[in-house]
């Protein structure tokens, strides 16, 4: 009976190795909400930053059992307020450059991660009616990472603070867009003795994403966009179809939804409605491989506001 308590012992010690090591190399940074990929990508490419002629500002909770992560994220491009002309009062005129910021929370497992990061970008007009860009965006942040101590492996707590560089390219114009970026691009800079006892939440991350939109009917609004990412990291360790991440999303005027495949395990389904000012959203994550009442479901909700309305003078038609 001793030996084979001894056997046992080992045996859940390896296990709980596993799993502590899997749920640490699972995640990346931010790796929840999901959602924000959906809504707010330029925290996966910073030259999305301020591609959009409004600011606005989002935030996103993620609940899954135990598994909680919240982000609160906000970007626009900059205005200039030029002169007026007779009885109009003065302009706003949106310049080149876009700003963004995000705060993240990151409760996972034995990991709990807090996060501060900016990004900004440049965006150059490729076409006389300043429809179509090519965007080059920067991004700075710093995690600081507390690991619990997990008794059978023996690994004691740890906290770690990593600074980290993102950067991308990206293309767009009304019904195309394109881009590739690097996150965390110095990679964990931890030395190899502590790397090789904790697998932090830190690994450089390649993304690309692209997608196109149809214009069903432009009287009342309804636009399709298909879309994809691509996201590979320095281990190349899933498989090739873990890599991609099909999404599509229908626009009913202010209402959106669609599905969104981050995972092959999971099938994600979510909406959002955009009141004058402020916009309402949620994301329910389906396994795909068991019955839904047999594991908890990840459920995210998401609220934004957006502070400008699309009045730049440059443009005679707004892109989405």
């Amino acid at each position: 009976m001793n030996s084979l308590h001894k056997i046992n012992k080992k045996a859940y010690s390896i296990c709980a190795l596993i799993f502590f090591s899997c749920i640490m190399y699972a995640q990346h940074t931010p790796f929840k909400p999901v959602s924000y990929r959906i809504f707010s990508p330029f925290i996966i490419n910073p030259a999305i930053t301020g591609t959009k002629d409004f600011t606005a500002l989002d935030f996103a909770s993620a609940l899954q059992g135990a598994d909680q992560s919240q982000i609160l994220s906000g970007h626009g491009r900059i205005a200039k307020v030029v002169p007026g002309y007779f009885n109009y009062p003065q302009l706003k005129e949106y310049t080149n450059f876009g700003l963004g910021g995000l705060i993240y929370n990151d409760n996972i497992g034995a990991s709990h991660s807090i996060g501060l990061g900016a990004s900004v970008s440049y965006q150059i007009p490729v076409d006389k009616s300043y429809l179509s860009f090519l965007s080059i965006g920067l991004g700075l942040k710093g995690t600081f990472n507390r690991m619990d101590s997990i008794e059978d492996t023996g690994a004691p707590g740890k906290n770690t603070f990593i600074p980290n560089v993102d950067f991308g390219i990206y293309f767009y114009c009304p019904t195309f867009y394109a881009g590739v970026s690097s996150t965390n691009a110095l990679g964990n800079t931890l030395d190899s003795a502590e790397i090789s006892m904790y697998e932090l939440p830190i690994s450089r991350q390649y993304y690309f994403i692209g997608g196109y939109k149809f214009v069903l009917s432009r009287p009342l609004n309804i636009v399709v966009e298909t879309s994809l990412i691509v996201n590979v990291s320095d281990s190349l360790s899933r498989k090739y179809s873990d890599l991609v991440e099909p999404m599509l999303k229908v626009y009913l005027d202010d209402f959106c939804f669609g599905a969104y495949v981050q995972n092959w395990e999971n099938l994600s389904f979510f909406f959002q409605y955009k009141f004058p000012g402020l916009y309402v959203g949620a994301l329910v994550d389906f396994p795909r491989s068991t019955a839904f009442y047999r594991q908890d479901l990840g459920f995210e909700l998401s609220l934004g506001i957006n502070f400008t309305n699309l009045r730049s003078k440059l443009f005679e038609n707004w892109h989405w």
